[in-house]
C-alpha cells in the first residue's frame, strides 16, 4: 500500500532534521539531498491519487445510477457541480458561525470544518473531471505564481533568500 501524503511528509522532515545537523560537502548529505527530491515528487504524487480515487467513486456512483459520469444528473455540469461546493463551502460556514455564536468553540470550528472541506474538494475534482481540466497542472501552475509573488514583494516583503 502507498504512503500517504503525511507519512512522505513526515518522512522529508526526519530528513531534513538530519541533514541539517551535517556538513555541507560530503556524499552522505548529497544522498540525503537526492532523496529528499524523490520524496517530494512521491508527495506530489500521492496528492494525485487522492484525486484518482475521487474520480474512482465518482465512476462508481455513476454506474450504480446508470448515468453518464459527465452527465451531472441531466443538468449543465459546471452549473451542477459549481452550486454543489458552493453548498458544501456554506454548510460549513454555517456550522462555524454557529460554533461562534455558541462561545467561539474552536473544536466545533474545526469539526465543522473537518466534515465539510472534504466534501467541497471532492465536488471540486468532480468538476474539473467532468469538465476535462487538469486540475493537478493547474493547482501547481498557480502555486508557481504564489511563490513568484511572494518573491517578488507582491504579499507586503520579498521572500529572503529566493531572489
Amino acid at each position: 500500500m502507498a504512503e500517504s501524503k503525511a507519512e512522505v511528509r513526515a518522512r522529508i522532515g526526519e530528513l531534513k532534521r538530519t541533514l541539517s545537523g551535517l556538513g555541507n560537502g560530503d556524499f552522505v548529505v548529497s544522498r540525503i539531498r537526492d532523496r529528499i527530491q524523490e520524496l517530494e515528487r512521491e508527495e506530489v504524487r500521492a496528492e494525485e491519487d487522492n484525486l484518482r480515487s475521487v474520480i474512482r467513486s465518482h465512476k462508481a456512483v455513476c454506474e450504480a445510477k446508470g448515468m453518464d459520469e459527465k452527465a451531472a444528473y441531466g443538468q449543465d455540469p459546471a452549473l451542477f457541480y459549481s452550486l454543489a461546493i458552493c453548498g458544501e463551502a456554506g454548510e460549513m460556514g454555517n456550522k462555524i458561525v454557529k460554533g461562534l455564536r455558541n462561545g467561539n468553540d474552536p473544536d466545533a470550528s474545526r469539526r465543522a470544518i473537518e466534515s465539510e472541506l472534504p466534501d467541497v474538494f471532492i465536488y471540486g475534482f468532480v468538476l474539473a473531471h467532468v469538465l476535462d481540466i487538469d486540475v493537478v497542472k493547474l493547482v501547481n501552475e498557480k502555486v508557481d505564481v504564489v511563490i513568484q509573488r511572494a518573491i517578488d514583494g507582491y504579499y507586503g516583503g520579498k521572500l529572503p533568500g529566493r531572489e
